[in-house]
């Protein structure tokens, strides 16, 4: 209702050219009288219009200002139903006698689209704006003006019933715009939210790594002093054990928990790559020497292939490693004695470059093959048990190959063994550091 100033402009307007068309046939006094009259109402109009432009709505205002826009179009709508009298107790000629219910017509089809959204105001000036014009044909009696009179009751109720449509209509609307401003508010709301969330997520990732890392540092290097007796003997051949052993529960754990960080950095967005131009086949190698011991003591027999002049690409050597190391590990943990590991690289016709681990393992279904690379998820959980398997090593390898945006692929039978390839994009090939490509 408080959109534009236009519908009362045109309604003095309007109000203005019935003045000029009945002048000399009804009292130019109350026919200035009248106008003013309808300028006061404008101007009111136009004024709650401007204070409404000019402040913020409260909680509670829209009863206020609907009752303002209330009593300015009662006035309105009193001023249209008193220019309907000259037409019982005047002589006015015919053809102004019809501009009258023609001009009321046209304010009240304005009325639709000005006051709809509030019923009581379209309804209180509808219904006072139309009865001058129709109880004035009505008083006058003879068959013409009754009819008239008729035909503006119907149109009046038919004015009502589109008012009322229409009033839905843009209550509907009004309500809408007002759900999708909550909506916005809730989804600013949330997304703050989510930012804050991932901030306090990022400071407890960097504070979880350092108090964990710290006192396990410290656990396995005192492990480690006493495994090696830095101080002097221990006095029983069982405190070295025990302590290696503690040693080695550290390690583990210290790696566990670093995995742990790298899945949980990754899942929140937040792991980074520190690219550099790395070897792919030096750090085959040296997962190979890493592992060896481990592979020894399982039985199972570790080899690499990989071209001797080097295989360079554009990536984090560490997390590169990583891949490796976890792949590796895992097949030589589910390798029995007597099997076999190969971890090979290569550069494919394509471009791309492509890691593989091979084994001679107890192998997977091929519909848990999508299982074992969900986190904390162990497929074969005897043998996991047994070689101390925590279901993170292909889940996270999977994760910094994508990092990486290559694809690992596991292609695996029951009984026959397991065969995982990690494929780097040709855009991540590169040349041998120092020396000029081709």
């Amino acid at each position: 209702m408080y959109q534009s100033p236009i519908p009362a402009l045109a309604n003095l307007a309007v109000g203005s050219l019935l003045v000029v068309i009945a002048w000399g046939n009804v009292s130019e006094v109350l026919l200035v009288g009248w106008l003013l009259a309808m300028a006061g109402v404008t101007a009111n109009r136009i004024v709650l219009w401007k204070a409404f432009s000019a402040r913020p709505l409260a909680t509670g205002d829209a009863a206020v200002w609907e009752r303002r826009i209330v009593i300015s179009v009662i006035v309105s709508g009193v001023l249209w139903a008193i220019s309907g009298l000259p037409i019982a107790f005047g002589n006015l000629p015919v053809h102004i006698e019809g501009v009258v219910p023609v001009s009321v017509a046209g304010m009240l089809a304005g009325a639709i689209f000005a006051l709809t959204p509030s019923t009581k105001a379209f309804r209180l000036y509808a219904i006072i704006a139309a009865l001058g014009p129709i109880l004035g044909f009505l008083a006058v009696g003879d068959r013409l003006h009754l009819a008239v009179s008729g035909m503006g009751l119907v149109y009046l109720l038919v004015v009502l019933l589109w008012g009322r449509d229409a009033g839905r209509t843009t209550e509907g609307a009004i309500r809408l715009r007002l759900e999708n401003q909550a909506l916005v508010a809730d989804l600013s709301a949330v997304r703050e939210g989510a930012e804050m969330a991932e901030r306090l997520k990022r400071e407890s990732f960097a504070n979880l790594g350092h108090e964990l890392r710290t006192p396990l540092n410290a656990i396995i290097g005192f492990a480690q002093s006493l495994d090696a007796e830095l101080w002097g003997p221990l006095g029983n051949p069982r405190y070295r054990d025990y302590a290696k052993a503690i040693a080695d529960s550290g390690q583990h754990l210290y790696v566990l928990i670093q995995d742990i960080l790298d899945l949980s950095r990754h899942d929140a967005g937040i792991l980074e790559l520190d690219e550099t131009t790395v070897d792919v086949a030096a750090a085959v190698r040296t997962c190979r020497k890493m592992l060896g011991g481990s592979a020894a003591s399982n039985g199972v027999s570790l080899a690499t292939t990989v071209p001797d002049e080097g295989l360079w690409v554009t990536g984090d050597s560490t997390k590169l490693r990583q891949i490796v190391i976890n792949l590796a590990a895992n097949a030589i943990r589910f390798t029995p004695a007597g099997g076999r590991v190969t971890i090979a690289a290569c550069r494919l016709e394509s471009g791309e470059t492509e890691l593989r681990v091979e084994d001679t393992g107890i192998g997977l279904d091929p519909e848990d093959i999508p299982r074992a690379l969900e986190p904390f998820v162990q497929v074969s959980r005897d043998r996991a048990r047994e070689s101390g398997g925590a279901g993170l090593g292909l889940p996270l390898s999977k994760r910094l190959t994508e990092l990486h945006g290559g694809v690992l692929e596991i292609h695996s039978r029951r009984g026959t063994g397991t065969v995982v390839r990690i494929v780097l994009p040709a855009w991540r090939a590169a040349g041998q550091p120092g020396r000029p490509t081709t």
